[in-house]
């Protein structure tokens, strides 16, 4: 974390609910809360504009909890600019303060409930936003199977950490044109080792199954990941019907040559997802050498949260076909953002402290409760049409024959 005591960083309407809560939140109370963290992202603005950064982000909000664009907040609504303004104003983010910004208050959010002398199992993975529209360069889009009706998207790579019952994000990174893996994992990496507390594991899904990005991991903590079973030694070595511990080697003879000690975890299937039979998965399994299969497995299942807090992020959203990689860049900042402040709060303010820990409430929920809950407030504040001129005729004379 950069310098979380620094004017930047300064959240005293959120500091003030977190240490001194009142006996209940409000909807409004929300809504101020998430502009707070989001105007802390520098915006340079138009000189002389009647606008500033406060009234973009009210429409940038809007349109984030409403999973809708900048264009659907400022035609439904009375009192807000049109949306040529707003995107003059969007398009004068500037990437790298822009991401840092996002960055350090997501650190700031995690550290806020985050114990800083305990050590941390981390997970890292590439997420892909869909993307419709035409980009500003070809060599910015990725491709992806098909989802939301396109298979070109946006890719960012993302590192979480599993606290709190819940995955808090640590930092977000664009994969930018002609990144490798490697160079993408390299600087979230870079961002998580500000954070105050020691990494005992880095986890990740197969992608971390290259000599190159291996290596960037293991400069860190030791990596945890499921194998690729392309290799034939490796298809020998997972055709067993007992679980064991073994070694494999990528890249052999090559630069970025690794030899990693293997867990080869036998389950057995009895129906599960209709499937039968043995099931045999291998691990990479730096620094967990003395643990069984078994065991192995289960240090790696911590991952499996990171898919429900991208269903979070997705719930958050704001829709666009702008070609700006910044502008889109924001966008998910923002989805990640208010999904920290949600969990910050959740856990934080309304969980009931009970032995052993605290309960989280299962009536606050992200979407139902927090995001449409600013919704609400913000289609007050923003004069959200309710109703619609009509043409005063109807069908035209002579259409009217199928409703009988």
């Amino acid at each position: 974390i950069r310098c979380p005591e620094s004017p930047l960083m300064n959240l005293p309407k959120l500091k003030r609910v977190l240490t001194d809560p009142d006996e209940f939140i409000s909807n409004q109370q929300l809504k101020t809360l998430a502009l707070e963290v989001l105007e802390l992202v520098p915006m340079p603005g138009i000189e002389g504009s009647p606008l500033d950064s406060g009234d973009i982000m009210e429409v940038v909000l809007r349109a984030a909890v409403g999973t809708t664009s900048v264009n659907g907040v400022t035609t439904n609504t009375a009192e807000t600019p049109n949306r040529e303004p707003v995107m003059d104003w969007l398009h004068t983010l500037d990437k790298e303060p822009m991401l840092d910004a996002v960055n350090d208050i997501l650190a700031l959010l995690a550290m806020s409930v985050l114990d800083r002398d305990r050590s941390r199992t981390v997970c890292l993975d590439f997420m892909d936003n869909p993307f419709h529209g035409t980009p500003e360069s070809d060599n910015e889009i990725r491709r992806m199977a098909a989802q939301d009706g396109t298979t070109q998207c946006h890719r960012y790579c993302t590192a979480f950490v599993i606290a709190q019952g819940k995955p808090l994000t640590l930092a977000v990174e664009p994969v930018d044109g002609e990144d490798s893996k490697a160079d993408a994992v390299e600087r979230v990496l870079a961002r998580v080792e500000l954070y105050p507390f020691d990494v005992d594991h880095l986890l990740m899904d197969r992608a971390a199954y290259v000599g190159e990005v291996i290596g960037v991991l293991r400069a860190v903590a030791p990596p945890v990941f499921p194998v690729k079973t392309g290799k034939a030694s490796l298809r020998e070595k997972l055709a067993a019907t007992a679980s064991y511990m073994t070694e494999e080697t990528i890249c052999e003879g090559k630069e970025h040559e690794q030899t990693f000690p293997l867990a080869v975890n036998v389950t057995y299937q009895n129906g599960d997802r209709g499937k039968s039979g043995v099931k045999a998965t291998g691990y990479a399994a730096y620094g967990l050498e003395d643990r069984t299969p078994q065991q192995v497995a289960t240090v790696y299942d911590k991952r499996s949260q990171i898919e429900k807090s991208y269903e979070k992020f997705r719930e958050a959203r704001a829709l666009t076909t702008a070609p700006s990689p910044t502008i889109r860049l924001f966008y998910v900042g923002v989805g990640f953002l208010l999904e920290q402040l949600w969990l910050v709060l959740q856990w934080a303010v309304l969980a009931r402290p009970r032995r052993g820990g605290r309960a989280l409430p299962r009536d606050f929920t992200f979407s139902d409760a927090f995001l449409h809950g600013i919704e609400r407030v913000l289609d007050d504040d923003l004069g959200w049409k309710e109703k619609h001129r009509t043409n005063g005729e109807g069908l035209p004379a002579g259409y009217d024959h199928g409703l009988g």
